[in-house]
C-alpha cells in the first residue's frame, strides 16, 4: 500500500479553518473529552484528508488493508492518536468542513464510521493560495466572491438552503460567510448584504443593504472600486502630513513578535545550583536561601488576542496620559474609528500590519497568554519571595506581604484586555508570557518567609547582588 502524499496546507485555508472553528465550535486552542485541539492538529487532519484520492477516510482503519485517519496522525504526531480521531472528526463536521461517512472495508466487507473532507475544503498542488469554489453552488455566481468574504476578506461563503432569516423575504437559499457572519441574499441579477453576526471590520456599514453583482462584489475581493479609493484617500491624507510634520513621520518596527522570538530570554544570566529535592540554593550577602519551585495548575489553553476584547471606544481610550504623544496621530488619521469600540480597532490594525499599533500596545501586548493559579494549597497560603527563573536567567524577583495565591493567581496568572495598553502593565504581561511559554519546564520559585520586614531586607539584598536595581525588573 502506497504512503500517503501529504501536500502542505496553504495559508489562507489554514486561516479560514482556524477561524470557521473559532466562531462555530470553540476558541483555539481548547480541550475536548480529554483531547488539546490544536492548529497544528487540525492542520495535520485537514492535510492527512485531503492526501486521500477520495477525501474520506475511516476513523480507525486496518493497516493491512486501509489506513485511518488514527493512523495518519499517529505516523504524523507520534504515540496512538485512536483516541484524537473521532474527537477531531467530530469538530471538523460541527464546524462544516467535513462530513460523517461510512467506508467499505473490501475485505471483512463491513462498513465503518468515516470521515469526509468537503471539497470548498481541498487543494492540490497547482491550487496556489486559495481553491475554488466553483461548481459547488447552481447558478451563475462568479467564483472569487465565494471564495473570500468581500466584507471581511477572511471568511468563505456557504450556501445555505431551508433557513429563513428573520425580516427578510423568504428566499431559495442565502450565502453565510464563516468568519464575520455576513449574509447575502440573491435579488435580481445581484446579492444584498442583509446583516452581519459580528464586526471584524469597522468599514463594513458602507456595504449594508447594499445590491450588487457578483463581479462587483469580487472587484471589492480585489481591493478595487470602493474599499481601493477609500484607502487611496487614506494614504494621500498620511503623505501630506508627513510632509507638514516631519517630527512624526518616522514609524515604529511591526509590533508581532512570535513566541519564538521570546525564546531568548530577558533577564539576568545567573546560576543557581540545585539540591537533591530540586530545590534551588541563591546565596545572599548574609545567608543562604532555598528556593522550591511552584506547582502550577493551567486553567484554559493559550490565548493569542487577549488585547482584542477590551470593551473601551478608542476616542476613550486616548484620553488616558499615556496616549498624549500619539492621540493627534489618531484623531487626524483614524477619525472613523474614534467611536468604535478599541479591541477590534486593534485587531484590525493587526490584520493590515499597520506598524502604528505599536503606538497603542507595549511590546507584550500581543504575545501569547495563558491563566494558571498554584497548585498546591499550602505553599499558596504562604508568603515570603518570589523569583522568575527560566533558562538560567532571573527574569523577576518581588517580595508578597499577602499569598503566593494573591499574587500568582489574581496577578501574574490572570491578563485583562487592559494590561496589554501603552497604560496597561507590561511587568505583569511579560511574566505571564514567559509563564506560558515555559508552561512544561518550572519558572516560578518560592521562598517562604513570615517576617515582612525581613522580606523586603532579603529581597533588597538579592536584588543589589543579582539585579544590580533598585526595583522590580521589567
Amino acid at each position: 500500500m502506497a504512503a500517503p502524499q501529504y501536500l502542505p496546507i496553504p495559508e489562507t485555508i489554514h486561516i479560514l479553518a482556524c477561524e470557521t472553528i473559532n466562531r462555530r465550535v470553540e476558541k483555539i486552542p481548547f480541550t475536548r473529552d480529554g483531547i488539546e485541539i490544536t492548529e497544528r492538529l487540525i492542520d495535520l487532519t485537514l492535510e492527512s484528508l485531503n492526501a486521500d484520492v477520495t477525501r474520506t477516510l475511516v476513523l480507525t482503519g486496518r493497516p493491512e488493508t486501509r489506513t485511518g485517519l488514527a493512523d495518519c496522525l499517529s505516523e504524523r504526531i507520534g504515540g496512538d492518536q485512536s483516541a484524537a480521531a473521532p474527537v477531531i472528526a467530530d469538530i471538523l463536521v460541527k464546524a462544516g468542513l467535513a462530513e460523517p461517512a461510512e467506508v467499505l472495508d473490501t475485505a471483512t466487507h463491513t462498513k465503518s464510521r468515516g470521515i469526509h473532507l468537503l471539497q470548498a475544503w481541498t487543494w492540490h498542488i497547482g491550487s496556489g493560495d486559495f481553491v475554488s469554489t466553483k461548481g459547488l453552488y447552481s447558478g451563475e455566481e462568479t467564483d472569487a466572491w465565494l471564495a473570500r468574504c468581500p466584507i471581511c476578506k477572511i471568511g468563505i461563503l456557504s450556501q445555505v438552503i431551508g433557513k429563513r432569516l428573520f425580516g427578510i423575504p423568504p428566499t431559495d437559499y442565502y450565502f453565510d460567510c464563516s468568519h464575520c457572519g455576513a449574509k447575502f441574499i440573491p435579488e435580481k441579477a445581484g446579492f444584498r448584504l442583509v446583516s452581519i453576526a459580528r464586526i471584524a471590520d469597522p468599514r463594513w456599514r458602507q456595504y449594508l443593504n447594499s445590491c450588487k453583482t457578483p463581479d462587483e462584489w469580487a472587484a471589492i475581493v480585489r481591493e478595487g472600486t470602493q474599499v481601493k479609493q477609500a484607502s487611496q484617500k487614506i494614504a494621500t491624507s498620511k503623505y501630506r502630513m508627513a510632509a507638514k510634520k516631519p517630527e512624526i513621520v518616522p514609524l515604529p518596527e511591526p509590533l508581532h513578535r512570535p513566541a519564538k522570538a521570546l525564546m531568548h530570554v530577558e533577564g539576568v544570566p545567573v546560576h543557581f545550583p540545585t539540591v537533591k529535592d530540586g530545590s534551588l540554593v541563591v546565596t545572599g550577602t548574609s545567608k543562604t536561601l532555598y528556593f522550591r519551585s511552584a506547582k502550577l495548575r493551567f486553567l484554559r489553553g493559550i490565548r493569542h488576542d487577549v488585547f482584542t476584547h477590551i470593551e473601551s471606544t478608542l476616542h476613550q481610550a486616548l484620553e488616558s496620559p499615556a496616549f498624549s504623544e500619539v492621540k493627534p496621530i489618531f484623531v487626524q488619521e483614524y477619525s472613523r474609528y474614534l467611536p468604535l469600540r478599541l479591541g477590534p480597532v486593534a485587531e484590525e490594525l493587526r490584520k493590515k500590519k499597520d506598524p502604528r499599533l505599536k503606538l497603542l500596545l507595549h511590546r507584550y501586548g500581543d504575545v501569547d497568554f495563558g491563566s494558571f493559579a498554584l497548585d498546591d494549597e499550602t505553599q499558596a497560603n504562604q508568603k515570603g519571595i518570589l523569583i522568575i527563573f527560566v533558562q538560567a536567567r532571573l527574569c523577576h524577583l518581588t517580595a508578597c506581604h499577602t499569598t503566593f495565591a494573591d499574587l500568582v493567581d489574581n496577578t501574574f496568572g490572570n491578563i485583562t484586555a487592559d494590561m496589554c495598553y501603552q497604560d496597561g502593565d507590561e511587568t505583569r504581561c511579560r511574566i505571564n508570557n514567559l509563564v506560558t511559554i515555559f508552561r512544561d519546564t518550572p519558572s516560578i520559585w518560592v521562598h517562604e518567609m513570615e517576617d515582612d520586614q525581613a522580606i523586603d531586607a532579603v529581597v533588597a539584598d538579592l536584588k543589589k547582588r543579582y539585579l544590580k536595581v533598585s526595583e522590580d525588573t521589567s
